[in-house]
């Protein structure tokens, strides 16, 4: 049996040596030059007016995304360690007043209309947000499960509508959640 082993890892070891030592092409295939991207084609330049969109919603986006995962966190915290309602509350009541102030500022940018939709898709997630958290603070008063559930529910999905906002907008940016 010891000299099936023997021979069984010789012939792996000269296969692999053969594999390593014969002869490469110098020319890649097309497909393989290009790599993964040739797949996507990358996204057309924003325009003066979308990119103006873009840099005033930029802040707003910075913030929303460092608070969103801040809110997943309380909500994580709470049912993992402490268990502490008046300390969830005390997380999240400012989260709740950003992403409602937040929703008011996007809703009052100018816009092209090329990047409407994108707003709405905007706007919508930042009062998902809002209503998440509203949620969680009608929790930390009545101990409702459901409600961090529900809470859980529209946190993921206003997480998805703003990177779908963030993909077309900032293509390629790093995605904290």
């Amino acid at each position: 049996m010891l000299a099936g082993v023997v021979v069984m890892l010789a012939a792996t070891t000269g296969a692999a040596w053969l594999y390593e030592v014969r002869p490469r092409s110098t020319v890649q295939p097309a497909a393989q030059a290009a790599g993964p991207r040739a797949e996507h084609p990358a996204p057309p330049a924003l325009t003066a007016d979308e990119e103006r969109f873009a840099t005033a919603l930029w802040p707003v986006h910075r913030e929303a995304s460092r608070l969103a995962v801040s809110m997943s966190f309380a909500g994580i915290v709470y049912q993992t360690e402490d268990r502490d309602a008046g300390a969830l509350a005390r997380k999240v009541e400012p989260l709740a007043t950003f992403f409602h102030d937040a929703e008011i500022r996007v809703r009052a940018m100018s816009t092209p209309p090329s990047l409407s939709r994108m707003r709405e898709q905007y706007v919508e997630a930042m009062a998902l947000y809002a209503t998440a958290a509203a949620e969680m603070l009608k929790f930390a008063e009545d101990s409702d499960a459901r409600r961090l559930g529900e809470a859980h529910r529209m946190n993921v999905k206003a997480s998805e509508d703003m990177l779908r906002v963030g993909e077309v907008l900032w293509p390629g940016q790093y995605k904290p959640h």
